[in-house]
């Protein structure tokens, strides 16, 4: 009886180790424009986010666009949760060079980006996941590139 005691622990411990160490902000997201609000800029035909872990303890991110002119766009960077800056690229219409980011993990289900184009502080993002996992809500405030205020909540849901 206290083997099987012993061996169910062993499984339960193991199990919870697995499922901290996954990343609830990995996925392949997919932009459900009508949970969407965007204040301050034209939504977007579609954008599909795509996470995967990068490193000790980061991530890589890739979006593809296809803004509401019907003109695509990519940006992909890989960051690790540190807080330290790293670079973003951009290709495609509207494509602004040099810019770099911040990414760090606040708790299990939620990540601060901060976006920057020379030295200066542009978008902070807040990364949501929802509990179950099937729904990652973005909060963005701040000023684009172009100086333009940036007021948007971006609802993903997981494909």
């Amino acid at each position: 009886m206290q083997r099987r005691f012993v061996f169910a622990l062993v499984v339960v411990m193991i199990v919870s180790v697995v499922g901290w160490a996954q990343d609830a902000q990995t996925g392949h997201w997919t932009l459900n424009l009508a949970k969407s609000q965007f204040k301050t800029s034209a939504a977007p035909k579609t954008q599909i986010v795509t996470i995967v872990p990068d490193g000790k303890d980061g991530v890589k991110v890739t979006a593809d666009v296809v803004r509401a002119n019907g003109a695509k766009t990519t940006f992909a960077y890989a960051a690790q949760y540190d807080g330290k800056e790293y670079p973003r690229t951009e290709t495609g219409d509207g494509a602004v060079p040099g810019q770099t980011v911040t990414v760090k993990r606040i708790d299990n289900h939620t990540v601060e980006r901060i976006t920057y184009l020379k030295n200066k502080k542009l978008v902070i993002e807040k990364w949501e996941i929802s509990r179950d996992g099937k729904t990652r809500t973005v909060t963005q405030s701040g000023v684009g590139p172009d100086g333009k205020p940036v007021d948007n909540v971006l609802v993903y849901e997981k494909q």
